[in-house]
């Protein structure tokens, strides 16, 4: 039996910025992202830069860090999860944002549309835009929903897990972060992995 072959550190360096950066650039889903981190901490030495490095990353997505909801509030039921009518569209009167997305109904957030390619950050990237008020704005991963830069409401948990649970918004949204990463490269996230998307639920 042949003894297993290990990467040399120069491949597992390549392998790890040319997988970043395809994640980034949304060609790269964050499922295939954690395969190949996965594949790099089983085909390395262990006590190496770029074993530790992918463990990090992988201990990471076990945890589970959230902010709690409210408890009591009301659930999703098994029939609301069909998020097909979701979808990207092109504005119409010139918004910019190059491409928008509108939730399905079935999420409970058709009220909201997206801009994947837009210079404002706050209150999250990428974050809604009311299509009824032009002043309000939905933090897209707590569910806050802000007039201006004040917190006036929050969405139920259960619409935010059926947002991120939906395979297009996913994209959309990874590609968002990754224009934002090349656009402004100074920006300071308030997260260690911007590219990491919520676990589906």
């Amino acid at each position: 039996m042949n003894p297993k072959i290990r990467l040399s550190p120069a491949a597992d360096d390549i392998y790890m910025v040319t997988s970043a950066f395809a994640l980034a650039l949304g060609v790269l889903s964050w499922d295939q992202y954690l395969l190949r981190l996965r594949f790099i901490r089983e085909n390395t030495d262990s006590d190496s830069l770029q074993a530790n490095a992918a463990s990090s990353i992988l201990d990471l997505e076990d945890a589970d860090d959230e902010e709690e909801w409210l408890l009591g509030e009301p659930r999703q039921s098994e029939c609301d999860a069909d998020p097909s009518d979701s979808g990207v569209f092109v504005p119409m009167d010139g918004d910019p944002g190059l491409l928008h997305f509108r939730a399905a109904g079935t999420t409970g957030l058709s009220e909201w549309f997206f801009r994947q390619a837009e210079p404002d950050f706050f209150p999250s990237i990428p974050h809604g835009h009311s299509f009824t008020e032009k002043r309000r704005k939905l933090d897209a991963y707590r569910g806050w929903i802000y007039r201006g830069d004040k917190q006036i409401d929050r969405e139920p948990r259960w619409k935010i897990i059926a947002l991120w649970n939906d395979e297009t918004f996913r994209a959309f949204a990874s590609t968002a972060i990754g224009y934002y990463q090349s656009a402004f490269p100074r920006y300071r996230w308030p997260v260690l992995y911007p590219g990491r998307l919520p676990r589906r639920r």
